[in-house]
């Protein structure tokens, strides 16, 4: 079994309230299992859409390179992610 780490997780109270509910109705496992399922998922499509643009990225490169620098650098100069003044990135 893996270590599991605790985190606080803020939801509408609409979606809460029905989380809830389910899990009283014995139709998810927990409230818990659930949003773990859920991040799972997702994290499944992140990683399953970065392999993606890897390809394409390597293909483009192999293509046209001086096209691949242009659309680098341009990603590069447009990417703010994590530069406002709150310095988090999204």
């Amino acid at each position: 079994m893996t270590a599991k780490e605790r985190v606080t997780v803020s939801l509408p109270a609409d979606k809460a309230a029905a989380l809830q509910q389910l899990a009283k109705d014995g139709r998810i496992e927990s409230v818990s299992a659930y949003v773990s399922e859920a991040v799972e998922e997702r994290m499944g499509r992140e990683e399953r859409a970065q392999r993606i643009i890897e390809g394409w990225a390597h293909e483009a490169e192999q293509q046209d390179l001086q096209a691949w620098e242009q659309a680098l650098a341009w990603a590069r100069q447009s990417d703010q992610r994590g530069q406002h003044a709150g310095g988090a990135a999204a």
